[in-house]
């Protein structure tokens, strides 16, 4: 005979469970896999369950999206730190936004609330953003161009992340070209200096 024993997590675990279920939907099945039915069904517990800890669909994604922002800002971080090649960064970057469909989610957020501000405002993500800025090395003038490269790469890379494949398609680039285009920003991005 068997019988389902009640798996007795605490709140952290069971928040990591489902955050980490929505994450693999979120890579498998795109957005329509972040659903609450669904993650709570692949997780093992029950729709209750995600419900008491996340209260709604929207909020669950919301939370994704930080533990997925605070992951790659953090990962930039670390590279501008430990003085790793702009090439390589913004390569890791762009790889991270465009796999598992992390711009998609930040893009589809945006649009569904009409603003840039999806991330819950206790986040340290604006913080993060003031770490990168500040980690840039001194090779511009002011704080303010390296306000606005951060905001050029985080566009390009957001960009590339959603639509990047059918606009270099309609571009006429191919696959090579394509994978350059980090190190070509990274190039001129020096140029600046």
């Amino acid at each position: 005979m068997n019988v389902n024993k009640r798996v007795r997590r605490t709140p952290a675990e069971s928040k990591s469970l489902i955050l980490e279920t929505a994450a693999k939907r979120l890579a498998e099945l795109g957005l329509h896999g972040l659903n609450i039915s669904g993650v709570a069904k692949a997780a093992g517990m029950s729709h209750a369950t995600v419900i008491h800890h996340f209260g709604s669909t929207s909020a669950m994604r919301e939370a994704l999206l930080q533990q997925m922002t605070n992951a790659l800002l953090s990962d930039v971080i670390s590279a501008l730190r430990e003085d790793v090649s702009p090439d390589q960064i913004l390569g890791r970057l762009f790889s991270m936004l465009s796999q598992d469909g992390h711009g998609r989610l930040l893009a589809w957020l945006a649009l569904d609330h009409q603003d840039i501000d999806v991330l819950p405002a206790k986040s340290n993500t604006s913080e993060l953003f003031k770490s990168i800025i500040q980690a840039i090395p001194n090779s511009s003038d002011t704080q303010g161009d390296a306000k606005l490269q951060v905001l050029l790469v985080a566009t390009a890379a957001m960009g590339l992340s959603i639509c990047g494949g059918a606009l270099s398609d309609l571009i006429g680039l191919s696959d090579e070209e394509f994978a350059e285009f980090p190190k070509w920003l990274a190039r001129h991005l020096r140029s600046f200096a």
